[in-house]
């Protein structure tokens, strides 16, 4: 399986938490932008911890068991993917803040 295959099957499997989390991501940088601070910064953090657990609780409720088993069938289990969408998905945080603190803080 190459990188391009797991990037799309990361993307397939994770896209609602993605784009909610790239939603998250871009309020975060708004607010950044209006008021810079660090403490806002850890505070973003947080709450994206907080907004992950809840969305990965409820993608885990209502996804269809049956769907899983296409992932599997490939040999990625569950787990790997979640992990996989999660890394993804705080990468995109600490792009996005981190130039802003640099250049702005």
């Amino acid at each position: 399986m190459t990188l391009r295959d797991r990037i799309s099957l990361t993307w397939r499997y994770g896209k609602a938490q993605l784009l909610i989390g790239a939603v998250f991501n871009l309020l975060c940088m708004g607010f950044l932008l209006d008021g810079i601070s660090y403490a806002f910064f850890v505070d973003c953090f947080i709450v994206k911890v907080l907004v992950t657990a809840v969305i990965m609780y409820l993608t885990a409720r209502f996804r269809d068991r049956d769907a899983v088993f296409f992932y599997i069938n490939l040999g990625l289990s569950r787990r790997e993917l979640q992990i996989s969408v999660i890394l993804a998905d705080f990468l995109m945080l600490v792009l996005l803040l981190t130039p802003i603190l640099v250049f702005h803080g």
